[in-house]
């Protein structure tokens, strides 16, 4: 009987068939689209533009196609599927409020933008996620790789509602050193020997090559970062401070501030920065015995 070939409502068997194959095909010809924008952007555009408009062509794609099937294979009118299909199959198809609430993240993202494709990013609260780099933004996921290599998968929803730092818009970064010495040591020498490694450090700010300072000199310029920027302000607030944090015990504790860029060298930098110190302490301070306090001080903290 040809009601028995009746699947859904006014859905024969055939033709969901028929648009099951239809929407097969969608799904390969908008990644295939995909791939194809891609190839004809990447040379002419940036990455994150490149990306943006064939992502866009991709779900442009999708959403035609599945139209076209309803439409034309199966012979709908979507009023009519969805109601054919009943408030289950709605559910499922729009998956859940979680969905929903990921998908307008993701256009406010797309809207606002916040973060960027490329950009230096950190998420906290819960997860925190630590210095990432931020490579893909979709309608409700943002994929970040951290400084391990790991890939992070973050819901949309959970990004926008999280403390989000922005490294790369910021364009420096001020960087607490803990440096604990014994008391009683002389402070006029081992704060002249912390200056001067940080000036001889080319990673360390206002000490930086000509090409460096040229790009700190153009973002400073730019209104983002000079409406946070007093006046009058200039690069001599970048040099390294030395600050007494804490006096303890035997024990005094230096916090030196220092100013860097590539925030996802930070660990490097600062690592690099107080192997230097502790050799210069050592050519210049004779006490063995306040030396090897110094190191085990330095290793606690």
């Amino acid at each position: 009987m040809a009601g028995d070939n009746v699947l859904i409502g006014t859905v024969r068997l055939e033709s969901f068939l028929l648009f099951l194959f239809a929407f097969i095909l969608t799904l390969i010809v908008g990644n295939v689209a995909y791939v194809l924008m891609r190839r004809l952007l990447d040379g002419r555009l940036s990455r994150r533009n490149s990306k943006l408009l064939a992502r866009a062509t991709h779900y442009a794609v999708l959403f035609g196609g599945i139209y076209l099937g309803i439409h034309h294979v199966l012979g709908q009118d979507l009023t009519a599927f969805a109601a054919s299909l009943g408030v289950f199959s709605i559910a499922i198809a729009f998956s859940s409020q979680q969905i929903i609430q990921n998908l307008i993240a993701g256009l406010l993202i797309a809207i606002e933008r916040p973060i960027q494709l490329e950009e230096w990013i950190e998420v906290g609260g819960a997860p925190e996620t630590g210095v990432c780099k931020v490579k893909d933004i979709t309608l409700t996921t943002t994929v970040l790789r951290n400084t391990n290599g790991r890939l992070i998968y973050l819901p949309n929803a959970v990004l926008l509602s999280s403390r989000v730092i922005n490294y790369t818009k910021s364009g420096f970064v001020e960087l607490p050193v803990q440096l604990t010495i014994p008391y009683g040591s002389d402070l006029g020498v081992i704060k002249r020997i912390v200056l001067e490694v940080a000036d001889k450090n080319a990673w360390i700010l206002p000490n930086v090559p000509i090409a460096e300072k040229s790009i700190m000199t153009q973002l400073l310029e730019m209104p983002r970062f000079k409406r946070f920027f007093e006046p009058d302000f200039n690069v001599k607030m970048f040099e390294p401070k030395i600050l007494i944090a804490d006096i303890s015990g035997s024990n005094i504790t230096l916090s030196i501030r220092i100013w860097i860029r590539e925030v996802n060298k930070k660990d490097e930098i600062v690592s690099e920065f107080l192997d230097a110190v502790l050799t210069r302490l050592k050519e210049e301070i004779i006490n063995p015995f306040t030396l090897e306090s110094e190191q085990r001080g330095d290793e606690k903290s």
